[in-house]
C-alpha cells in the first residue's frame, strides 16, 4: 500500500498540461502567426524596392560616366538594352525613330544598330542634343547649334535590363523576367546670361555666350522602374529617380562606318556633323569663328 501512494505521488509530479492549457497555448502561437504572415509581405516589398533603387543607383552612375566620357566601346550593352527610341522634335509630325541591336526583318518597326559599334551607337544616341534637328533616323542638319530657346526638342529614351544586380538575372532564359527599367536621357547646353537679356551690343558677352553654349552641357538622365509590357506597349512603373552633371569639353558626332579610317589625331571615329551619334571630349574646346576673329 505505501508503494502504490508512493508511485502515485511520483506520478503527480509529473502530469502533463490539460486540454484547457493546450487550446490556449494554440491560441496565442495562431495569433502570432497571423501577425507574422500580416507582416511577411511588407517585409518582401522593403527588401525588393531597396533591391530596385541599389540597382538604379549603381546603373546611373554607370550611365552617366558612360555618356560624359564618351564612351566608343562598351558592346556588352547590347545584352542589357533592348531598345532606343527617339521621338524626335516633339509636336512635329515626324514617326518615332526606333533602334534595337537585333536584325531588322522585312516588316520591322525598327532599325538595326550599326554592326560592330552596337556599344558606340547606344551610347551616340543617348548623347543626342535635345535640340538636334532630326530630319531623319541617321540625319542630323544644322549642327551646331546653340539657341536652346526651341520649344521643340527629341525625346530619346530607352528600355534597359539591369546591368547590376543577380547573376541570375543574367541568363539567356531569364531575360523575359529580369528587372529592367525605362532611361530618359536630355543633353542640353546650359543656359547663359544671353537667355534672359539681350547682350547684342556687347561683343564680348555675345563671344562668351556663344563658347559656353558650344562647350558646356548639362546631362539629365531620368530612371523610372520598374518597365512593364502591355501588349506592344511599354509603361513605366510608379517610381523614379533623376541624375544630373555638367560637362565641360566639345559634343561632336561621329560616323561609326569600320570601314572608314580613324581620326588619326584623336584616334577616334571621323566626324560628321550629319551623324546622329554623338560623343562628347571631356576638357577639349570648340572655337566659334566669332571668337577666334574668322
Amino acid at each position: 500500500m505505501k508503494l502504490l501512494k508512493n508511485n502515485a505521488a511520483h506520478l503527480r509530479g509529473r502530469a502533463g498540461f490539460t486540454m484547457i492549457e493546450l487550446a490556449i497555448c494554440l491560441g496565442i502561437i495562431a495569433f502570432a502567426l497571423v501577425a507574422i504572415i500580416g507582416v511577411l509581405p511588407v517585409g518582401i516589398n522593403v527588401q525588393k524596392d531597396n533591391r530596385e533603387e541599389t540597382v538604379i543607383n549603381q546603373d546611373g552612375m554607370f550611365w552617366m560616366e558612360a555618356i560624359r566620357s564618351g564612351s566608343t566601346g562598351m558592346n556588352d550593352l547590347t545584352n542589357h538594352v533592348v531598345f532606343i527610341e527617339i521621338d524626335p522634335a516633339q509636336g512635329s509630325n515626324q514617326k518615332v525613330y526606333r533602334w534595337e541591336p537585333l536584325a531588322a526583318k522585312p516588316g520591322d518597326g525598327h532599325m538595326e544598330l550599326p554592326r560592330g559599334v552596337q556599344g558606340a551607337a547606344i551610347i551616340g544616341l543617348l548623347s543626342m542634343p535635345a535640340q538636334a534637328d532630326l530630319v531623319g533616323p541617321v540625319t542630323v542638319r544644322n549642327w551646331p547649334q546653340i539657341n536652346n530657346q526651341s520649344q521643340r526638342y527629341n525625346r530619346i529614351r530607352a528600355k534597359v535590363r539591369a546591368i547590376s544586380g543577380s547573376a541570375v538575372d543574367k541568363g539567356e532564359a531569364a531575360k523575359e523576367m529580369a528587372f529592367s527599367y525605362r532611361l530618359t536621357s536630355e543633353v542640353r547646353p546650359i543656359r547663359t546670361m544671353g537667355d534672359w537679356g539681350n547682350i547684342s551690343g556687347n561683343k564680348l558677352a555675345v563671344d562668351s555666350n556663344r563658347f559656353r553654349k558650344l562647350n558646356f552641357y548639362e546631362i539629365k538622365l531620368t530612371f523610372q522602374w520598374p518597365e512593364y509590357k502591355f501588349g506592344h506597349e511599354e509603361r513605366p512603373g510608379p517610381n523614379k529617380k533623376v541624375f544630373r552633371t555638367v560637362v565641360a569639353g566639345r559634343l561632336v558626332n561621329r560616323n561609326l562606318n569600320l570601314l572608314n579610317s580613324l581620326d588619326l589625331t584623336t584616334g577616334q571615329f571621323q566626324e560628321d556633323i550629319t551623324s546622329p551619334f554623338f560623343f562628347f571630349e571631356p576638357n577639349r574646346f570648340s572655337v566659334p569663328k566669332v571668337v577666334a576673329g574668322k
